[in-house]
């Protein structure tokens, strides 16, 4: 199976949001997130890493991303 770990890295501290995730979704300037029991979360943020050898994405919030650029 190829479930992944979603965090949301926050001043360098990565906090987990949601496990066994089979869908990421782009909605605006947010990410519907589904896992396999069928639960939903919406989260606003931008993709800034997809490991996809340990099933792990990383998102940060727009105001970190804001910042950066």
């Amino acid at each position: 199976m190829c479930e992944a770990k979603v965090f949301l890295i926050e001043d360098q501290v990565s906090q987990p949001l949601m496990k066994d995730v089979v869908l990421i979704q782009p909605e605006g300037d947010a990410y519907l997130l589904a896992n396999l029991l069928g639960e939903q979360k919406l989260v606003r943020g931008r993709i800034v890493k997809i490991d996809f050898l340990r099933h792990v994405v990383q998102l940060e919030p727009l105001e970190a991303a804001s910042e950066t650029a």
